[in-house]
């Protein structure tokens, strides 16, 4: 099983983000899901690890960033 890694955050509006690079550097392929609530964002990665994505085999470990992180 793959890992990736899904970097999360939530705006100044309070939606959420979800973004994880799934390719490489000659075949970027970025995943991402946006959401109302970090709850809703999980479901909808979820979603995606169970089929919609179309990749077998693959999981996400989620890391939080922080605003400083975000503006950088």
């Amino acid at each position: 099983m793959t890992q990736y890694k899904l970097e999360i955050y939530e705006d100044a509006s309070g939606s959420w983000t979800g973004l994880a690079n799934l390719g490489n550097e000659i075949e970027p392929q970025t995943y991402r899901v946006f959401a109302d609530s970090l709850e809703e964002l999980r479901e909808l990665v979820q979603e995606g690890v169970d089929g919609d994505l179309g990749v077998a085999d693959i999981s996400f470990k989620e890391v939080f960033l922080t605003s400083s992180e975000i503006n950088s």
